[in-house]
């Protein structure tokens, strides 16, 4: 059977999954979903062809029922985004829309180990696991990648899972280095860039500003485009670099 030459290729899926709350996935999901979707309209710009004002660059399905990614996005107001509210039950089929017309999604999991998450676990193509620097967050992330695991062995093929630190302090401090060391202990691999401690980062959720709208040349910016590198080099994305002006520039035309 031959396949099609001109068929779409299929969207890479990017799970957050923790089985503890408060770790920072919707921080992630957020940065990801926002800084991917202005990446990957810079890329377009300049090819008409690829430009589908009708479809979504990111599909976010937010499995959360607290809603607040779904909730922050609407504020952010990017119609390269599109968002899907669901459930352990409809996340199968929501998930099967999404790839047929986006290029890439993002499901943000409850935290909490369930239905959904092993689901999610087992179409996706990158699992990030946020967890802060303490010993507890330590404790969850196995939890979360033994998940994972059983759905890495019941679709029968390997599943890629990165842990992310998340909110760490700008400068390195002890207790950050002894829990690196304690993931590593573990057997879990650590995701080279971590998100740390900013205040672009506490407020981008409640204000809908991704942190390229706050200050596209500050710190917060920077450290978010070093994260969606390592994440596309992951998956073997073609993301064009965009620099401050750049990005000043594709906001402007979200928000016209």
């Amino acid at each position: 059977m031959q396949t099609n030459p001109n068929a779409p290729e299929r969207a890479p899926i990017i799970s957050l999954a923790s089985t503890k709350g408060g770790v920072g996935k919707t921080t992630l999901a957020y940065v990801l979903a926002t800084a991917l979707a202005r990446r990957l309209a810079v890329r377009d710009a300049g090819d008409p062809e690829l430009r589908h004002p009708d479809r979504p660059v990111i599909v976010c399905i937010d499995a959360d029922p607290n809603r607040t990614l779904s909730e922050a996005l609407r504020l952010t107001g990017m119609p390269e985004i599109r968002i899907t509210e669901s459930d352990g039950e409809r996340l199968l089929p929501d998930l099967r829309m999404a790839q047929s017309e986006a290029r890439i999604v993002i499901i943000d999991l409850e935290g909490s180990a369930n239905q959904a998450m092993l689901y999610a676990a087992g179409k996706s193509d990158l699992v990030l696991v946020p967890a802060q620097p303490s010993r507890f967050d330590v404790v969850e992330a196995v939890k979360t990648v033994g998940v994972v695991r059983q759905a890495a062995d019941l679709v029968g093929r390997d599943i890629l899972y990165r842990v992310v630190l998340s909110r760490t302090p700008v400068l390195r401090q002890r207790v950050a280095d002894h829990s690196r060391s304690q993931f590593h202990k573990a057997g879990l691999p650590l995701l080279g860039v971590e998100l740390v401690q900013r205040t672009a980062f506490q407020a981008m959720t409640y204000t809908g500003e991704p942190p390229f709208r706050q200050d596209p040349a500050g710190g917060a910016a920077a450290n978010v485009e070093a994260l969606v590198d390592e994440v596309g080099g992951l998956l073997d994305l073609t993301l064009p670099p965009v620099g401050a002006g750049e990005g000043r520039a594709v906001a402007e035309a979200a928000e016209a």
